[in-house]
């Protein structure tokens, strides 16, 4: 083992994954079966009063867009259906394993929710891709980074600072701390068991090469969440009136992906962006 190898592996070890909460694992196995019932799966979030609240939020706020507002869980459950009822939990788990103690995270999982709704509806234009799959990939692609940032205090000036530079965020990251929170978000993601091409996709999302090298490793499926992160994340950074940080580097790649051209995607932008903004 070389000592960069060592160097990483050290670090990786270092790093506290937070477990998928007891309660999780039992909702996900609910939700999961055959034999899934709405009654049993509404009875299961309801044992875990830390989820509640933050479920009806969620499901009662503008960009789920119930047409009544949800007054209990099973209420919820029964409108969401039982795959976005998982999927918000699924947030909310996350937002509370990575919570930072003294740092704060709001905005970061604010910005990490709209996204994913976005993607969600970014996948449904396009046909054979799961929105629940591009709903959680999305979702978690960069939950790497609050785990560092944990795990390192210097974190976000050190790489602020060089990224905005016009560095690669991952460059930075492994040669600071000899790691990327793209491994850091694998290793979480097949911690809390989810599909394993959900946990490929967020490993090599800052990868441009897999678009343009085929791998046996590297499905169609993989590249398809991966080109739908990128263009969830230029479309929320619209939205957010940020500056585009990353989407000229995969602009190219990720439509030729698609087979759409720079004007179907500006449609396709324009129309999500109404939704966000209730037009």
């Amino acid at each position: 083992m070389n000592q960069a190898n060592a160097m990483t592996e050290q670090v990786l070890n270092g790093i506290l994954i937070p477990p998928c909460p007891a309660s999780l694992t039992s909702i996900m196995r609910e939700a999961k079966s055959s034999r899934a019932e709405l009654s049993k799966l509404a009875h299961l979030i309801s044992q875990d009063a830390g989820v509640v609240g933050p479920l009806l939020k969620l499901a009662n706020s503008p960009f789920i867009g119930l047409k009544s507002k949800a007054t209990s869980v099973l209420q919820a459950v029964s409108v969401l259906g039982i795959q976005s009822t998982l999927n918000l939990v699924q947030n909310i788990a996350l937002r509370q394993s990575l919570s930072g103690g003294s740092q704060s995270f709001e905005k970061f999982w604010e910005r990490s929710s709209l996204t994913a709704t976005v993607a969600e509806k970014v996948a449904a234009k396009f046909l054979n891709i799961s929105k629940d799959d591009a709903y959680i990939a999305a979702l978690f692609h960069d939950c790497g980074i609050p785990v560092l940032m944990m795990k390192f205090p210097e974190y976000r000036d050190a790489v602020m600072a060089l990224c905005r530079q016009g560095k690669s965020i991952c460059d930075v990251e492994n040669v600071l701390f000899s790691t990327s929170h793209a491994i850091v978000g694998n290793m979480l993601t097949r911690s809390w068991m989810l599909p394993a091409h959900v946990c490929k996709a967020i490993l090599y999302h800052h990868d441009q090469s897999i678009f343009s090298s085929a791998s046996e490793t590297i499905g169609e499926e993989v590249r398809d969440l991966i080109a739908i992160i990128h263009m969830a994340e230029c479309i929320t950074d619209e939205h957010l009136h940020e500056r585009e940080m990353e989407w000229p580097q995969y602009e190219q790649n990720v439509l030729k992906h698609f087979e759409i051209s720079v004007q179907e995607f500006s449609e396709l932008k324009g129309d999500i962006l109404a939704y966000l903004n209730g037009e």
